[in-house]
């Protein structure tokens, strides 16, 4: 049995569930524009991993990329329960096109799927679910709603000086996240005792550097080398795990990823569909050299899938390919000169907003 591990939002799921979330608020709130409140969190989020003296400057004890999900979870825990957030969940999935077939088929050729996401909980096992990967193959964002949800006396006001004070502020400052970081960090690290921040401290977000834990347990669980393994991720929570998955030797996907995985994996798949990659699953161990052949042959094929050659990719991927009417960019990152890889980042980018909508744009 041969080991994969896969991000989910992104490469399993175009849903950015928390995102999701954020925009139901707005009739429970009776507010507007809550797309642009996670924005601001989300770029916040960015903005604390990509200056890590000011973590140490706010006395902040642990915090890595996908943290958002930690700033956010008091409101979801006070406006939702455990059955509504799964109920979300199960009414917008947001499957990949071709990520059932992809997933179903690696199974059936002895491949041990493995999850690692920053997601909650309660969409984790949901997709999980619909594909077929079991709950205990899901490394997550553990969301205990309803035992933390009793340990919260009143937040109404910590929510409205978020959304009433500092959200208004950006938006009257047109969405400048520099004119409320200060507002931010004060709100969030200045203020231990309120109920909010004591509940947000109790979740711990799958993301950064402990998603590269989950891959050294998983290693450990089934007794399989992270060198030998396959690992594909998309965005700033991935990029520990991806530059471990490299530096052991694995094959570290970048999957329609961004300016923060691409760097740090090895590989890029570009494809609005999933059966993209498994091309690559099915050259396995021999990846490298299916590579070299496909970005040789590209040129001949690139704009039209029925002239992809017969002996590239499977008789199956190829016709899916035709029939789907698309040809996956596949590069071998390693190989690459640094404007090379920023073309590459533009494509990734380009593809991940066409295949995720808004949330692409999310680091």
């Amino acid at each position: 049995m041969k080991v994969c591990a896969w991000d989910l939002e992104g490469p399993l799921s175009h849903v950015d569930f928390a995102a999701e979330i954020c925009k139901l608020l707005e009739p429970k709130l009776k507010r507007e524009r809550l797309g642009d409140f996670f924005n601001m969190l989300s770029n916040y989020d960015d903005y604390l991993i990509d200056y890590p003296e000011i973590v140490k400057e706010l006395g902040i004890e642990s915090y890595e990329p996908g943290d958002t999900l930690r700033l956010l979870a008091p409101f979801y825990i006070w406006y939702f329960n455990n059955d509504e957030l799964i109920e979300i969940s199960k009414n917008r999935p947001g499957l990949n096109r071709g990520i059932k077939k992809t997933i179903s088929s690696i199974k059936k050729n002895y491949w041990d799927v493995y999850v690692i996401s920053t997601s909650y909980t309660q969409h984790a096992h949901n997709i999980g679910n619909l594909l077929g990967i079991e709950q205990d193959h899901i490394y997550c964002t553990n969301l205990n709603v309803e035992e933390l949800k009793n340990q919260i006396k009143d937040i109404n006001e910590s929510i409205n000086n978020l959304i009433d004070d500092i959200f208004t502020k950006y938006l009257k400052k047109n969405l400048q996240l520099e004119t409320v970081i200060d507002d931010l960090n004060n709100y969030f690290w200045k203020n231990q005792e309120s109920d909010y921040i004591k509940v947000m401290n109790k979740v711990i977000v799958r993301g950064g550097k402990r998603k590269e834990k989950a891959l050294e347990e998983i290693s450990k669980k089934t007794n399989y080398p992270i060198s030998e393994m396959i690992v594909t991720g998309d965005s700033i929570t991935d990029k520990n795990m991806l530059d471990r998955a490299g530096r052991e030797g694995a094959f570290a996907i970048s999957w329609n990823g961004n300016e923060y995985s691409v760097p740090y994996a090895n590989i890029a798949v570009t494809s609005p569909d999933s059966v993209g990659i498994l091309v690559i699953f099915n050259a396995y161990p021999d990846i490298w050299e299916f590579i070299e052949k496909w970005e040789q042959k590209y040129p001949e094929f690139k704009n039209d899938p029925k002239k992809i050659p017969k002996d590239l990719v499977d008789s199956d991927s190829r016709e899916y390919f035709i029939k789907n009417n698309f040809v996956p960019i596949i590069n071998n990152l390693e190989k690459l000169s640094s404007k090379e890889k920023e073309d590459i980042i533009k494509a990734q980018k380009l593809m991940r907003k066409k295949v995720r909508g808004w949330v692409g744009s999310l680091g």
